[in-house]
């Protein structure tokens, strides 16, 4: 395994933990057909996250029976929501 496939399966890891506790699911992205979308409602925003194959295997519990449209968020946008959640869960 790679420094790179270990770094992106331990972010998987974290994924799959976060998707237990939000509205989740996998839809394949027509962009990217080897790599999978996983899709996150958090209370702050849509946030998407593209997966390894090797990898969906800690998703098992993650729905593919939905089809959501892309709310178009950047990387950054994704982790502005992320860090804003983070502070209204921390204070």
């Amino acid at each position: 395994m790679s420094d790179l496939s270990g770094i992106y399966r331990e972010r998987a890891h974290l994924l799959a933990l976060l998707a237990t506790h939000y509205p989740s699911h996998i839809q394949p992205d027509p962009a990217e057909p080897d790599w999978p979308v996983l899709f996150i409602s958090l209370p702050t925003g849509m946030c998407c996250w593209h997966l390894a194959d090797v990898d969906l295997d800690l998703f098992a519990h993650v729905r593919t029976d939905i089809t959501e449209i892309w709310d178009g968020h950047t990387t950054e946008e994704k982790y502005i929501r992320v860090d804003v959640l983070t502070r209204l869960r921390s204070g």
